[in-house]
């Protein structure tokens, strides 16, 4: 019996020894994992916050992006308008154009019809004064009328000339034409200031006319 007892407080000793053992294995197993888990979450809770941060980011960015967006949006509408806007004065422009050249061409009809009643009012002066002239037997009027050039010629269309005959200046807006009654060239003022006689329908001299300076040298003065 006392020998049972020995043997079991022994098995008793050993299993606790053993015990102690588990137990101190087991806790240092548990603490180790503790200690990986505390830092899985500390990892965890580092890469939540980067993420989080990297979220706010985005969302930051995405929103002046889209302010971007809005203003390239309103910049474009403001270029459509505008480009309606020139796209009409392009047509207005246009339209003016189309009528300054029918105005223009209706100027020139009516300067050369204008130009050739004045010649045909000219005629008609110069006719007039040349009967009463020979009516009244005066030959010294005749012989003190000033030296005359050649018949008026054919006038050039005023159409086809931009620029001066004598002198090649553009014709514009402050530099008109004026026809040469003697050659009908066009030219400008200054090349055209000289006026002379030319001989009407029935070969008399007629009033002083507009003369190009090159009819004009040509009768010698």
């Amino acid at each position: 019996m006392a020998s049972t007892i020995e043997q079991l407080e022994k098995k008793w000793t050993n299993d606790k020894s053993n015990l102690g053992e588990i137990l101190k294995s087991t806790s240092q197993t548990l603490s180790t994992q503790v200690t990986a888990c505390e830092e899985r979450a500390a990892r965890a809770e580092a890469e939540s916050r980067i993420e989080r941060d990297w979220r706010v980011s985005l969302q930051e960015k995405e929103i002046r992006l889209k302010e971007k967006i809005a203003t390239l949006q309103s910049c474009v509408k403001e270029l459509n308008e505008e480009k309606q806007k020139s796209d009409k004065l392009k047509l207005d422009l246009e339209k003016v154009r189309n009528q300054w050249s029918e105005a223009q061409t209706t100027l020139e009809e009516l300067g050369i019809q204008l130009s050739v009643s004045k010649l045909k009012i000219s005629e008609f002066q110069d006719n007039e004064r040349r009967q009463q002239l020979s009516m009244s037997g005066s030959s010294q009027s005749l012989q003190t009328l000033p030296e005359t050039v050649s018949s008026p010629g054919i006038w050039a269309p005023d159409s086809i000339a931009t620029h001066c005959t004598a002198c090649t200046r553009e014709f514009n807006l402050t530099r008109r034409k004026h026809h040469c009654r003697s050659c009908g060239e066009i030219f400008c003022k200054a090349c055209s200031e000289h006026t002379l006689p030319l001989l009407n329908a029935q070969g008399q001299p007629g009033r002083p006319v507009r003369v190009c300076d090159a009819c004009y040298a040509s009768t010698g003065k």
